[in-house]
């Protein structure tokens, strides 16, 4: 009689296959690079029908913006956009992570967002709802054709595109008159400060017995919308870590704010000299004119006074450091 083979507790022991296990691990998705792609030429060529037909189906939406770019100084720089996001992809080039070789039908979802986006906005008679489809579209189509890897990476120039969309009336003039109010008492400070007996009431600014009336042109939205799109085309070009880049565009409201305000002030202090009315349009003018640039260079101050505050850590290695030392 044979000895029975004793089972060991808890039941048989079963074999495990690795294949079948290798197999029921998630597959890593296979990116490559452009150049295996089919080359420059079939991107092109697949490009070509592609922004064709966007062309055709936004055209009026593209008439639409540059009438706003054209006829608005606040949206004046709405032709650089285009040019500035295409900078950005160029400059986050050596991060590209390669191309899905297979179509990901994930991002159909975008561009039925998108064509929805169209439809809301026609019925709705809110010609910025179309244009606001422009990005889900894009991005819908980087992933279909690229990957969502691809879209990862190019979500940040696909941002950037909103500032080439005028905002919403409604939120427009909200936005505009707040600034409105707080550019009016932030002025009223200033000359105080200066020295001048100023008093406000609303928007109205008291100097003596002079008015200074500080319209919603004067409101300093150029400025906020001007500040915001370059704070967000350098906060995705420093290569820094996001605090810096949060700091970075959480800088815009205040110094909008500021440097509206000392412009006010300034327009004040020489209303006070010149009686002319030719002079004080030139004032009025050329003050507007000089503060785009003044606030570019306050944020640019901001940006470096953080670099230089608070510096990248190099981390070293003991070797490294064995090195260093000689």
């Amino acid at each position: 009689m044979k000895p029975k083979k004793r089972r060991r507790a808890g039941g048989s022991v079963s074999r495990i296959n690795l294949k079948d296990v290798a197999a029921a691990q998630p597959a890593t998705q296979v990116l490559l690079p452009f150049e295996s792609c089919g080359g420059v030429k079939h991107w092109v060529m697949l490009a070509i029908p592609v922004l064709l037909t966007v062309l055709y189906a936004y055209w009026p939406t593209f008439l639409w913006m540059e009438d706003a770019w054209r006829n608005e100084p606040d949206y004046s720089h709405g032709y650089l956009v285009p040019f500035l996001t295409l900078m950005l992809l160029v400059h986050r080039g050596d991060m590209f992570p390669g191309i899905r070789p297979s179509v990901s039908y994930k991002g159909i979802s975008l561009i039925v967002l998108a064509i929805l986006m169209r439809f809301a906005g026609r019925f709705l008679y809110m010609d910025f709802l179309d244009a606001y489809s422009l990005l889900p579209l894009i991005a819908g189509v980087v992933w279909t054709l690229l990957g969502s890897a691809a879209l990862k990476w190019s979500l940040p120039a696909i941002g950037f595109l909103f500032f080439m969309i005028p905002l919403p009336y409604q939120a427009e003039s909200l936005l505009s008159w707040k600034l409105q109010g707080v550019a009016t008492s932030l002025s009223t400070v200033f000359l105080r400060v200066l020295g001048q007996p100023a008093v406000s009431e609303g928007h109205v600014i008291w100097i003596a017995d002079q008015r200074l009336l500080v319209e919603q042109a004067c409101s300093g939205m150029r400025i906020f919308i001007g500040v915001a799109a370059l704070a967000y085309f350098w906060a995705v070009m420093v290569k820094r870590t996001w605090v810096d880049r949060v700091v970075l565009l959480a800088s815009v409201i205040p110094l909008a704010v500021f440097v509206n305000a000392i412009r006010i002030t300034v327009v004040g202090l020489l209303y006070q000299w010149v009686s002319g009315e030719q002079y004080r349009h030139g004032i009025h003018d050329w003050s507007g004119y000089l503060m785009i640039p003044t606030a570019f260079a306050l944020l640019w101050g901001v940006k470096k006074f953080w670099e230089n505050l608070y510096g990248p850590v190099e981390h070293l290695t003991a070797r490294d450091f064995v090195k260093s030392t000689g």
